[in-house]
């Protein structure tokens, strides 16, 4: 191959496609732990850069179902968030390479107001999560390339919070509040082939659960003192058990023409396992007796598919565009649809050591509805629509090399 092809098909290959990454997906995924860098030609690299996100979600037609004859026309749900990621790659001898990383890779966010139809069901919530992993890699030549054997560890911890007005009905507008968290590790194994002369590669990587079986914390009903039912509050011990679910992403890329690049990935993640979440220890605010009380999603798997083309205009410039197809994983409860994402990024090298990086995505949040009547807490009872909405996100990150 003569040498002005070979670079051109190089530099395509070398745009980095992280600008690209799953800005929305189901349930808590927020992209997973990104490992990209791990390839990076550079014996050294730092990696640093952010992602905001703003699903413009509106709920419909909002009704209980708990006979409380509670309604609302409209709700705009409040879940705008940030992802940042940070990563420091370095080849600790020949065959041996190594990322550490830190990143929020899984969450939810929503804030749907109070004095409504769904604030007896949640007024606010969020799921956050801090990922600081380790993931190494050892190559062997084989044929024209070579194959990577990678394996890697994440310590992960989980910080969650549900609001609610649950005597809504009785005219008390105070809050009953959840406070749980935990931390887990997970780890990660897969394989990866290349053949860096036609900018070829392909990996298969499989991520375990993060069980988070002691999640603790408290609940707050303090907020409902002095209400009309005399009622019982205080701030009372609660527990619960939930996990991170395992997943599976084949990412394939190639060179397919001078300063051309072609890449696709397909993951998908086991979020059936969050069904119905107990909240264990609530103390009705009334009675003063225990309360079920549960966070009721019924998942289905999640599944993202995501493909695009790269193109290296100049020995500085470089842009790819992309679209994302993500499987909603809401099934009788939830607003979770199937997301439609078109996504495009530049990147900016001055030099060899230094890579700029921007990007931007549209996208379209499906319609559908949702008929919830209470399977773990009859309180959760609610009935609602929802058109298809607008997905908006941006990113910036940089790399230096060493």
């Amino acid at each position: 191959m003569n040498n002005l092809r070979l670079k051109a098909l190089l530099g395509a290959g070398c745009f980095s496609l992280s600008v690209l990454g799953v800005a929305n997906a189901g349930g808590f995924d927020r992209g997973g732990v990104n490992i990209d860098q791990l390839f990076d030609a550079a014996p050294y690299s730092f990696d640093a850069g952010v992602t905001y996100v703003s699903p413009q979600r509106t709920l419909k037609n909002v009704q209980r179902l708990d006979g409380s004859g509670l309604s609302t026309s409209e709700i705009d749900v409040d879940g705008d968030y940030v992802v940042p990621r940070i990563g420091f790659k370095a080849n600790i001898f020949e065959p041996v390479d190594c990322l550490a990383t830190y990143t929020k890779p899984y969450g939810a966010e929503a804030d749907f107001g109070m004095n409504n139809a769904y604030s007896p069901t949640a007024v606010k919530y969020y799921v956050k999560t801090n990922d600081f992993g380790l993931t190494c890699s050892y190559k062997i030549n084989v044929g024209k390339g070579s194959l990577r054997f990678i394996g890697g560890v994440s310590y992960q911890e989980v910080d969650a919070f549900l609001s609610r007005q649950t005597l809504l009905a009785f005219g008390n507008t105070g809050l009953g509040k959840f406070k749980l968290s935990d931390e887990a590790w997970g780890w990660r194994v897969g394989a990866a082939y290349e053949i860096p002369e036609i900018a070829l590669r392909a990996s298969l990587m499989y991520s375990s659960s993060y069980k988070y079986d002691g999640l603790s914390g408290t609940v707050d009903t303090t907020g409902f003192a002095g209400g009309p039912l005399g009622n019982v509050t205080g701030v009372f011990p609660v527990s619960a058990s939930a996990e991170i679910p395992q997943a599976v992403e084949f990412k394939l890329q190639s060179g397919i023409a001078p300063g051309w690049l072609a890449f696709g990935s397909v993951r998908w993640q086991e979020w059936s396992k969050l069904g119905i979440i107990p909240i264990n220890g609530v103390i009705h605010p009334v009675f003063g007796t225990p309360s079920p009380v549960s966070f009721d999603l019924l998942y289905r798997d999640g599944w993202t598919v995501s493909g695009g083309i790269a193109h290296k205009f100049t020995d500085q410039l470089s842009g790819a565009v992309s679209l994302t197809w993500d499987r909603g994983t809401s099934t009788t409860s939830g607003y979770q649809s199937d997301t439609w994402s078109v996504a495009s990024g530049i990147s900016y090298s001055p030099n060899d050591k230094i890579e700029v990086r921007l990007g931007g995505s549209i996208g379209v949040l499906t319609g559908g509805s949702s008929t919830f009547t209470g399977v773990g807490d009859t309180a959760n009872a609610i009935t609602y629509t929802y058109d298809d909405d607008l997905l908006l996100a941006g990113s910036a990150s940089v790399k230096v090399k060493f």
